[in-house]
């Protein structure tokens, strides 16, 4: 299919009324026009069928900055990737402008195990199962000191190696001030040059600097070794105690006597008591007995309400009472210290002996676990000291364990070889934290579930420790 254009035309004048037309086209002498042929598929083709290639005109910016950049990538300088470190060749030239990030990664060679690597882990692995973690260390140290040795050339070892002596330099002292700070707000000029023979003439004072108060500079302590600690006092016995507040109370009493004689105190009332009546006034007491046993009665009321004024405030409140209480009976809640008891007891199927238990753990504040099984009954507790050593005096002295045994068993005819109920301190000591948040007391049908709930806890060898262990009586 072709296109073709006519040749002739007319050029279209246009005229507005009034005006004359100046410019008439000339008539163009007719030109043959190109004939744009496509094949089926759009592509250009020549007369002859004959596909014409036509190169697609590139996108050219006109942009200033599009064709700096353009500029750029056709000059750019490619620079080659290396394999080995420019800066190690003699013959490296750095005005080439060769970076190290176009380095290529040294190629991977192969690695050659060295002769008795896998004898060496081979022994470490046995040192590890049957001595444990800290001998195969030791053993591997010891390796490594001996190929160390094989590899270090011969030399005599009682030499000492000497090195550089490093010189340290001291610590400049500070210089000498030409005025102290406290002496600059009191002088006008601010120097020690108005001073003539340690004085000072007061219209060369800031008199107004100057008040009443004293101001007590910082005490430095002087740079030398502290001195060292008194000597602890010696502990004294009950008897010297009770001779030494003798002594302090006797001293008081003469200071208090001295200052009364002195007229600084005034001297107490005389005690006056029925019984003693007539041996305090004397003379005086047959003048008026009815007043004066007036003014005995209610003296001798007036001190005793004193007295009963003075218990009321030295006695404790109820919140006093029950912290020190509390103080006496538990440790210190601040002693991070906590101490695990682990008993083991032959037989627990008395239920008078697990509520003496279970009751006396929790009066205790202690946490733990007592686990009854058939074969092995094992009470675990933790707390503080205190708590810990009563809560043993109950486990091996209070409770009578032959006794705590049901009524059922003793009164069968067949008579078993079993050893005597018993309870024993199978181990005590002290851990960085408890392992139980509460005391528990569980009743399992077999020594894994027994187990199982020390090891849920994080300690199973309290339980490999009452099993194993071995009573000697």
């Amino acid at each position: 299919m072709g296109f073709r254009h006519d040749p002739e035309f007319s050029p279209l004048i246009n005229v507005f009324p009034g005006q004359v037309a100046t410019d008439v086209a000339a008539p163009q002498k007719p030109t043959k026009a190109p004939v744009l042929r496509l094949d089926a598929l759009g592509r250009e083709i020549d007369e002859h069928g004959n596909l014409v290639n036509v190169t697609k005109p590139n996108n050219l910016s006109t942009l200033k900055v599009n064709i700096n950049k353009q500029k750029k990538e056709a000059f750019q300088i490619l620079k080659p990737e290396l394999d080995v470190d420019p800066e190690k060749n003699p013959h490296f030239d750095p005005d080439v402008g060769i970076s190290k990030k176009f380095l290529r990664p040294k190629r991977m060679g192969f690695a050659f195990v060295e002769e008795g690597k896998w004898t060496k882990d081979a022994e470490l692995i046995k040192l590890k199962s049957k001595f444990g973690e800290a001998q195969a260390k030791e053993q591997r140290a010891k390796q490594q000191q001996f190929a160390k040795a094989r590899a270090a050339p011969d030399i005599n070892p009682n030499l000492i190696e000497v090195g550089e002596r490093v010189i340290t330099k001291e610590k400049p002292k500070d210089p000498i001030p030409e005025i102290e700070w406290w002496d600059v707000p009191l002088l006008h000029s601010g120097t020690y040059n108005e001073v003539i023979d340690g004085t000072v003439a007061e219209e060369k004072l800031k008199m107004e600097k100057i008040t009443i108060y004293i101001e007590h500079p910082q005490p430095i302590e002087p740079p030398t070794e502290p001195a060292p600690p008194p000597p602890q006092p010696l502990k004294l016995t009950k008897k010297e105690q009770k001779k030494l507040r003798t002594q302090k109370r006797l001293a008081r009493e003469k200071d208090r006597q001295e200052m009364i004689r002195q007229g600084l105190l005034e001297p107490p009332k005389p005690k006056v008591k029925m019984s003693n009546l007539m041996k305090v006034l004397g003379s005086e007491a047959t003048q008026d007995p009815t007043r004066l046993e007036k003014e005995i009665r209610s003296a001798a009321a007036e001190r005793e309400q004193a007295h009963a004024d003075r218990n009321i405030a030295r006695k404790l409140t109820p919140a006093e009472r029950r912290e020190k209480k509390e103080r006496k009976l538990f440790d210190d809640p601040n002693n991070v210290e906590t101490i695990v008891s682990v008993y083991r007891i032959n037989e627990l199927s008395h239920p008078k002996a697990r509520f003496k238990i279970d009751v006396n753990a929790r009066e205790n504040r202690l946490t733990g676990s007592c686990v009854i099984s058939d074969g092995i009954n094992v009470a675990v507790v933790e707390g503080g000291s205190k708590s810990i050593k009563r809560y043993a005096k109950v486990m091996l002295r209070r409770i009578n364990w032959a006794e705590a045994v049901k009524e059922e068993e003793e009164d069968d005819d067949v008579e078993d070889d079993k050893p005597p109920n018993k309870c024993v301190l199978v181990w005590q000591g002290s851990v960085a934290r408890p392992s139980f948040n509460r005391f528990y007391v569980h009743e399992c049908m077999t020594e894994a579930a027994a187990r199982k709930i020390f090891a849920d806890a994080g300690v199973a060898h309290y339980w490999d420790l009452a099993v194993n262990f071995q009573d000697d009586n």
